[in-house]
């Protein structure tokens, strides 16, 4: 179901990743009867993204902030990849009873993660929200293993299966070269879409 005209964004992958793709793709086909929503009606969301830096962290706060206080979202549950390792993991990151995250150390050889996420994978939420637009490997294979309702996300070269409703990024992204400023623009065109769309 894809909001609009979109452009997919290719990525160099090494040979680690071929392998962890390849496995990802013998994953069985999702089993579960998606059911629709938007965030005005959902009492529980998901949130999946890459950590990057504190200002980032904080910025994902602030959407959960927003779900809870604007939409009246009940319960916002955050999960994130670090790609470091244990030892190396900010020191600002904190596990809390709504969010948490993984890191290099939590993934067996080729990517899948095999820690600290089992129970975020069967949280049946209302809405899983993946908000990265280019595919990350450790949280494609909690988002297709995920209870939640309904999934929402990027298009994505080879990933729209993963997606319920996928969301086109704006055309003018072929311009902007500040990949903070894409994110940023995707994910209101995102939140705009399922808080304000007809879905039920």
């Amino acid at each position: 179901m894809p909001y609009s005209q979109s452009r997919i964004i290719f990525v160099n992958v090494n040979w680690k990743e071929r392998i962890g793709h390849y496995f990802l793709s013998r994953i069985s086909a999702d089993s579960r009867e998606p059911k629709s929503c938007n965030l005005r009606n959902a009492k529980s969301v998901g949130i999946l993204y890459l950590e990057r830096d504190h200002n980032f962290y904080t910025t994902i706060k602030d959407l959960s902030k927003h779900l809870k206080d604007e939409l009246g979202v009940k319960r916002v549950s955050m999960l994130s990849y670090v790609d470091a390792d244990t030892k190396t993991t900010p020191r600002w990151l904190i596990k809390k009873l709504d969010s948490g995250y993984f890191c290099k150390s939590d993934l067996n050889w080729y990517g899948k993660p095999i820690k600290e996420v089992q129970t975020f994978i069967e949280s049946e939420f209302d809405i899983l929200i993946d908000l990265e637009i280019n595919p990350v490997l450790p949280l494609k294979y909690v988002l297709r293993a995920s209870n939640a309702k309904m999934k929402v996300g990027p298009e994505q070269l080879n990933h729209s299966g993963d997606y319920d409703i996928r969301i086109g990024l704006a055309l003018n992204t072929e311009i902007e070269e500040d990949n903070m400023i894409i994110w940023k623009e995707q994910t209101e065109r995102t939140f705009q879409f399922i808080t304000e769309a007809n879905i039920q």
